[in-house]
């Protein structure tokens, strides 16, 4: 075994089996659709199963959160993804190469619009999660139920000097600026408890597959009342 002394991206290998492990590595969702491909019995994740059932009447889409194992399920949904290698293993998506393009490759505009956990919002800080949904909101209709989540260990912030649940509720309740007004909220940070022995386990917080950072909003329209 040799130690990596730098990464040189363009000497990285490019074939199809190369770009899937990258890709199936930090989508844990993606287990859910092969899975479900084999099955009758579908497994639909307990988080995304509460998004679809306060979707209301319209277009619904989720964008880079694997949402074509839904797909398969709902076929009216929409899979919009940033990945090309995703098309090379499920045809039935819309493939943007930035959320900057949105508006350029989707048709229409959404009722509905999901981003759960995605990878690709993250090591931002929270005026850089603004510019995202800045982005989203370009394929909205009024009054488009946003379900926005992700995770806070990998947002930018000192988290020495920062109170993290009133800096992100902060945040939420602050997109009413551009039009997003928050209809509910979860904000789940672990709380650490020494063992028997008086250490602290080492592991980040909660949720690594659906974000412990959860906001529901509503975008340029009445407010709804949630149902779990």
């Amino acid at each position: 075994m040799q130690l990596v002394e730098q990464i040189i991206p363009a000497e990285h290998k490019t074939n199809f089996k190369t770009k899937y492990i990258k890709y199936r590595a930090g989508r844990l969702k993606h287990q859910y659709w092969l899975w479900n491909r084999k099955s009758q019995n579908k497994i639909v994740d307990k988080y995304d199963a509460y998004i679809l059932k306060n979707c209301q009447a319209g277009k619904t889409a989720f964008f880079a959160s694997a949402g074509y194992y839904l797909k398969d399920i709902w076929t009216n949904l929409d899979s919009i993804e940033m990945h090309p290698v995703v098309s090379e293993f499920y045809s039935d998506i819309i493939f943007t190469e930035s959320r900057q393009q949105l508006s350029q490759v989707v048709p229409y505009h959404y009722d509905n619009f999901a981003v759960v956990n995605n990878r690709a919002d993250h090591w931002v800080d929270v005026s850089g999660l603004t510019e995202h949904i800045k982005n989203y909101s370009t394929v909205m209709n009024p009054g488009c139920r946003f379900f926005y989540s992700f995770r806070d260990t990998q947002i930018l912030v000192n988290r020495l000097t920062t109170d993290l649940e009133k800096h992100f509720f902060d945040w939420a309740q602050g997109l009413s600026q551009i039009g997003f007004d928050l209809v509910w909220h979860s904000i789940d940070f672990a709380k650490k408890l020494p063992d028997q022995n008086g250490y602290y386990d080492q592991l980040e917080n909660p949720d690594t597959t659906n974000g412990n950072l959860k906001f529901w909003f509503v975008y340029k329209g009445p407010l709804w009342t949630p149902i779990f």
